[in-house]
């Protein structure tokens, strides 16, 4: 008989590419979750043989249908979906009671073998509280949720963190490249050094499907941390690995990241750029004071391509790669 994966945001990237993957792969049938089964995503993914069905994360009731009958499900919650309403502290807030919604859910399966929940490091923990990141946060306070309230559910869950997505400079605009046609140069700005690490998951579209497989297919002990990460880059070389990919700044030293005082690039970008900030902190931190988050008391961190076969690690995208398979034509210079 087969079995069942059950996936949030079915339609999105990485839902999707979890969708594509569990399509493929004989013994497995895929019900996906979406907020809209009436959208065209919606409808092609149920042409493919895709159960689509409705599921409010506010609702425990709703996923709790949703989850019916489920061996496998992957869930994660979008801290951007209220931010620029709400803020940070709330958004944090209305992740973990979202976050505890689908693990409460989730906890009422009787025949569960696994949870996948995609979060993010523990800053608090990491940093002792020197370098809190706010859309990191509301995903780990999640784990600690499941950990302390759910013991059960813990048993069954391996927590997920998919790094840096190749498509970044394309989903929100304080990360997307200006053009200085003076110095002809790509220029990006940030308010670490260029050399600040950049953890990449490369092309998520492809990759999380993968990795997700992987922990279904060859699960580690309960309650590890698979770190999803085909290679490590630094800020600047993932922007002249865009240039490359885009064909707009192919040669070298034609992109250059532009260091700015914090202050300054909280003051361009406001809210999102304090957001960012605190990410960029984080990582700073981490190389300043020399952290391996693995080494960490309390976390059981492993690298998701030692879990991976090798066919499987062969089919990984590449950051460089897949930024060439998306469409850059409203970058054009005018130069």
């Amino acid at each position: 008989m087969s079995k069942l994966i059950v996936v949030l945001g079915a339609t999105g990237g990485q839902g999707g590419s979890i969708v594509e993957s569990f399509l493929k792969l004989p013994g497995w049938r895929v019900r996906g979750l979406t907020r809209n089964a009436s959208s065209g995503k919606a409808k092609a993914l149920s042409a493919r043989g895709v159960e689509v069905v409705e599921a409010n994360t506010d609702d425990q009731a709703s996923l709790e249908k949703a989850f019916h009958g489920a061996s496998a499900i992957f869930a994660f919650t979008n801290y951007y979906d209220y931010f620029f309403q709400l803020g940070p502290e709330k958004s944090m807030a209305r992740e973990l009671e979202q976050g505890s919604n689908l693990a409460r859910a989730a906890a009422t399966v009787p025949n569960l073998e696994r949870y996948v929940w995609s979060t993010l490091p523990n800053t608090d923990l990491v940093s002792k509280g020197n370098a809190v990141v706010p859309h990191f946060q509301g995903k780990a306070n999640v784990d600690l949720f499941i950990k302390e309230n759910l013991p059960d559910l813990y048993e069954k869950t391996t927590f997920v963190m998919f790094t840096i997505f190749a498509a970044n400079l394309s989903l929100y605009e304080i990360f997307r490249p200006i053009y200085l046609s003076g110095a002809k140069k790509w220029v990006q700005f940030y308010p670490v050094h260029p050399d600040t690490p950049y953890p990449s998951i490369g092309d998520h579209q492809v990759n999380s499907g993968i990795f997700v497989q992987g922990v279904i297919e060859n699960p580690p002990p309960p309650g590890t941390y698979v770190k999803c990460q085909v290679e490590e880059l630094t800020i600047g070389s993932f922007l002249a690995a865009w240039g490359r990919a885009s064909g707009l700044s192919p040669e070298p030293n034609s992109t250059t990241v532009v260091q700015l005082p914090m202050n300054q690039y909280v003051d361009i970008w406001g809210e999102m750029g304090e957001e960012q900030a605190s990410q960029w902190r984080f990582f700073q931190y981490l190389k300043d004071a020399q952290i391996d988050p693995a080494k960490v008391e309390g976390y059981r961190i492993v690298e998701g391509k030692d879990i991976l076969s090798d066919q499987a690690k062969a089919a990984l995208v590449l950051t460089e790669e897949g930024m060439r398979t998306m469409d850059w034509s409203s970058y054009r210079s005018t130069n």
